[in-house]
């Protein structure tokens, strides 16, 4: 019997897949931008109950954190999503079990120790060596338990995202933790309680803690349910995907981790309000990203490409669409947010803001080659891109900042970032034949058929 052609596979299965892409994509549009919203307003909130130099310091432990954490996961939440995700897509339940099970057990050695290095006399000397001008060094302990409690809550999102859970993957990415500390934080500023660093550090600690209990019960159910006994201990470090993910990492934080280095805790301050507000502008493309991440890596074992540009060209350009909104709104009313929501000191940052935020719509524009380029296996040369454009980055922030200061970092940022991009796309095009770019056209098309499959 002729075996069936892969494209004529997956055209079967089109209507279904639309509908678990929008399913995907509503938890998604409504979890990721509820957690920016939530991480911003501790942001709002912690600025509020500390002074600017205060403030400077714990926005810079909390990018510390962020990607303390991305290093010391060793790419395995990313490895987790690829290698269960096309165990799941081909019926392989116990690989996909053993592997889910092995990236827990060296994710949280590794969380062990990086957050007791970090913690330690030798990570607070380092942090006062290299952030000598902020605070950031007395809290290291804190800053050490934080870290390690982010890599276990990066990597649990990633295990029920592979199941395509997507419900589970929202709550459990840090979402339900991120509203118990902005709750908490308001209920301290309400209280007119004074609070310093240590203690606004240290409610996100205990808080992070007590959440994973949930995330880790719900995925020992799933587990359980899963055929096959026992644990097939396999290593799940991939030293491509962790160099891959160190590079993202870097990228995203280097801009305020050099401000920190070069500059005062007030300039950290000035350019940590305009960094959190750009976000906003590339939320759509990570909620993208989290919903076709599983996605790609099933497709493309199963030979399906182009089934799988049309998806992310679509949702590219429907990302597109909406971060294009959302930095029209910031370059309007940008000094007002800043002045409002930080205080009438912030609004000297509005032109990091919109440079910022420029970057962001190019970035979107390009879609999910980054992800694309992990999930079908190119991470190697995607480490390499990223390790470069890291160089460039690093220097061309540092060259701007003694010629322009913050503004000069956030132009050498966005061009960068732009840059970057631009090469992932070429090279996904190249090495594995699929395009990212945003088509806003299969935005109206692809909307029309799956309104056409709920009715039916």
């Amino acid at each position: 019997m002729q075996e069936p052609d892969p494209e004529d596979v997956g055209a079967a299965h089109d209507a279904r897949d639309r509908v678990l892409i929008a399913r995907g994509l509503g938890w998604s549009s409504i979890g990721y931008p509820a957690n920016v919203a939530l991480v911003f307003i501790a942001q709002v909130l912690a600025a509020q109950l500390l002074d600017p130099a205060e403030f400077g310091a714990y926005s810079l432990a909390i990018s510390i954190v962020t990607l303390g954490a991305l290093v010391a996961q060793l790419g395995i939440p990313q490895s987790l999503l690829r290698r269960a995700s096309a165990a799941l897509a081909s019926g392989h339940d116990a690989l996909a079990r053993h592997e889910i099970l092995s990236a827990l057990l060296y994710a949280t050695g590794a969380a062990l120790v990086a957050g007791v290095l970090v913690g330690s006399p030798l990570g607070a000397s380092a942090l006062e060596a290299v952030f000598s001008e902020t605070a950031v060094a007395s809290v290291a302990g804190l800053v050490g338990c934080r870290l390690a409690l982010r890599v276990l809550e990066n990597l649990v999102p990633e295990a029920f995202r592979a199941f395509r859970d997507y419900m589970r993957a929202t709550l459990f990415d840090s979402l339900v933790a991120n509203a118990i500390v902005a709750a908490v934080l308001t209920g301290v500023l309400l209280a007119g309680v004074g609070v310093d660093l240590f203690d606004v550090l240290l409610i996100t600690v205990v808080v992070s803690a007590l959440a994973l209990v949930p995330a880790f019960v719900a995925l020992a159910r799933k587990l359980r349910a899963m055929h096959g006994t026992g644990l097939v201990v396999r290593n799940p470090v991939e030293p491509g995907m962790w160099a891959a993910t160190i590079g993202r990492a870097v990228i995203a934080q280097l801009d305020l981790l050099v401000v920190g280095a070069l500059g005062t805790g007030r300039d950290v301050a000035l350019y940590a309000a305009p960094f959190r507000l750009a976000l906003l502008v590339g939320l759509p493309l990570i909620a993208v990203n989290q919903v076709v991440a599983p996605l790609i890596a099933g497709w493309y074992a199963s030979g399906q490409r182009r089934r799988l540009e049309r998806t992310l060209q679509g949702t590219a350009g429907l990302a597109t669409v909406v971060a294009v909104a959302l930095a029209t709104a910031l370059v309007i009313g940008g000094e007002l947010a800043l002045s409002t929501l930080f205080g009438a000191a912030y609004t000297a940052a509005f032109p990091v803001l919109v440079i910022l935020t420029i970057g962001q719509v190019a970035q979107t524009w390009t879609g999910s080659c980054g992800f694309a380029m992990m999930m079908t296996g190119h991470h190697r040369v995607y480490a390499v891109v990223l390790a470069i454009s890291g160089g460039l980055t690093l220097a061309l922030d540092v060259a701007l900042f003694d010629v322009w200061g913050i503004e000069g970092v956030a132009v050498a940022t966005a061009t960068m970032l732009v840059a970057q991009n631009v090469v992932n796309m070429l090279c996904l095009r190249r090495r594995a034949g699929i395009r990212t770019v945003a088509d806003v056209r299969l935005v109206g098309v692809e909307i029309r058929e799956l309104r056409g499959r709920l009715r039916a």
